[in-house]
C-alpha cells in the first residue's frame, strides 16, 4: 500500500482493501470520516496534522470508500508507542468523536 510516498491523491479503495493490504511487520493508525454527516473531506490537503507527519516521516494515504460515503487516513508508523503516538496525531486538530483504528504490528519471534 506505501510503495510510494505520501501524497494527497484520492484513492477509489474499500476499508477492506485497506485491512488486506496492511503490511503485519508496520503499525498503522487509520482514522474514518462519515462523509454522509458532513460533506466536506476533514482531510483537505492543507489540515495542520500532515506538518507533524512530515517532519516524523510518517507516510500516509487517503482512501476514499464511494460505497458507503466514508474517508480514511491511513498513517503508518513505527512499531511500538503505537497509542502514544496515536495521542500525539490527535493532537493536530482531530475532533474527540473521529473513529480511529489502531492496527500494531505483529512482534518478531
Amino acid at each position: 500500500m506505501f510503495k510510494h510516498l505520501s501524497d494527497h491523491k484520492k484513492n477509489l479503495k474499500s476499508f477492506g482493501w485497506i485491512k488486506e493490504n496492511l503490511d503485519p511487520l508496520r503499525s498503522y493508525i487509520i482514522f474514518e470520516n462519515d462523509l454522509n454527516k458532513q460533506a466536506d473531506s476533514i482531510f483537505s490537503d492543507s489540515f495542520i496534522a500532515y506538518q507533524y507527519l512530515e517532519k516524523e516521516s510518517y507516510i500516509w494515504k487517503k482512501v476514499y470508500d464511494t460505497d458507503c460515503s466514508k474517508e480514511y487516513l491511513v498513517i503508518q508508523i513505527g512499531p511500538g508507542n503505537e497509542d502514544e503516538t496515536l495521542g500525539k496525531i490527535m493532537g493536530y486538530g482531530f475532533a474527540k468523536d473521529i473513529v480511529s483504528y489502531l492496527y500494531k504490528a505483529k512482534k518478531k519471534v
